[in-house]
């Protein structure tokens, strides 16, 4: 994403250009931007072409000059704050790890589809297809398989009379009747450090039918950041400003988190490590 004072101040002229990235050591790359109804941004196949080539992905800092005709100086800092003057690879090595790294983002997008088609899944009421091994006739395993599905059906009956009193909770407070302030608590998996779904139930009861920004405040009241809310038909969640909120607040995959809704476009998060 490109911040709003820096689009104000570019012609819209100008911003039909490519973006040309510089480093210190003379290289440079054409980046396409791209606007949807809330900000102008930088697409991934120049900026990750960008990334990949400098071997970034490390904790590093930039700083991007405007120099004219969508012309910029870029200036890449280590995490120990030392600027970088070369590359830090050879062509070889980067293309190496150009690869892996998209390897690896790959895994990940593939994990967080899997993910959200579970959790679409679940909350819809259909049940989670799942494969398995052959049994190869085998009776005990038959067996064991029958009974892991029991359990299953059992466990999904505990959380549903579970959800149903949450609810109860909630509408009572709605209707005056109780001082509990909404919250939902979800437990941090992969594409969330990405993205968050909201629960549909809660959702529905309780969050804007349409797109807004909402304002997440630290749990102990040091700072706070600012995360859009996107709703589609599928499932509602927190997207552009989230992937920042989650790496500044130090979510790791199996955090707990309560976020309860204190304004009608503001919350406070609650994490606990597990």
């Amino acid at each position: 994403m490109i911040p709003h004072h820096l689009i104000r101040s570019i012609s819209e002229k100008s911003l039909s250009f490519k973006m040309v990235l510089t480093v210190p050591w003379g290289c440079s790359w054409q980046v396409k931007i791209s606007k949807n109804p809330f900000f102008h941004y930088m697409e991934d196949r120049g900026w990750n072409q960008f990334v990949n080539d400098n071997g970034l992905g490390e904790n590093e800092y930039l700083t991007f000059t405007h120099e004219a005709n969508m012309c910029f100086s870029v200036n890449i800092y280590e995490s120990n704050g030392k600027e970088m003057l070369r590359p830090r690879q050879s062509s070889t090595i980067t293309s190496s790890s150009g690869r892996n790294k998209r390897e690896e983002r790959k895994s990940i997008f593939i994990d967080v589809k899997k993910e959200v088609e579970t959790e679409s899944c679940s909350e819809s009421g259909h049940p989670v297809l799942k494969t398995a091994e052959s049994t190869s006739g085998r009776s005990k395993q038959k067996q064991e398989l029958n009974l892991r599905k029991r359990e299953t059906k059992e466990t999904t009956k505990s959380k549903k009379r579970k959800n149903r009193k949450v609810d109860t909770v909630s509408n009572d407070s709605e209707a005056g009747t109780s001082s509990r302030v909404p919250e939902f608590k979800i437990t941090i998996k992969k594409s969330h450090l990405l993205f968050l779904g909201i629960p549909k139930k809660f959702a529905d009861m309780h969050m804007p039918n349409e797109t807004k920004v909402f304002k997440i405040h630290h749990p102990r009241g040091k700072k706070s950041w600012e995360v859009t809310y996107f709703v589609t038909d599928v499932q509602s969640r927190f997207s552009a400003g989230w992937s920042r909120f989650a790496k500044e607040l130090g979510l790791e995959v199996g955090d707990v988190c309560t976020f309860k809704l204190i304004e009608p476009t503001e919350m406070c998060v609650k994490v606990s490590k597990e």
